[in-house]
């Protein structure tokens, strides 16, 4: 399996992009691990945070029909649990 999120993660990082939670002040960076609402099962990884303050999110595990999509930092809860 070819690892397609290391360019994408690699060009954001020299960038230092970073975005804050409003809710909690919290910085949000890229490689954070979150669950999309505080009870949801799924666990995402930050992949880019875009000038406007919303983040590009990917599912943690990988399958079919999983794609990256863009949210709002806001409803971010942090995972407790380590990576897979």
């Amino acid at each position: 399996m070819t690892d397609t999120t290391t360019p994408l993660a690699v060009r954001t990082d020299l960038e230092h992009r970073q975005s804050t939670h409003t809710t909690t002040g919290d910085t949000v960076n890229i490689g954070d691990r979150y669950h999309l609402a505080p009870g949801a099962p799924g666990i995402v990884v930050i992949r880019e945070i875009q000038d406007g303050g919303l983040v590009l999110v990917e599912n943690e595990t990988p399958g079919p029909g999983v794609y990256p999509y863009l949210v709002k930092p806001d409803t971010l809860v942090p995972a407790t649990t380590g990576p897979l």
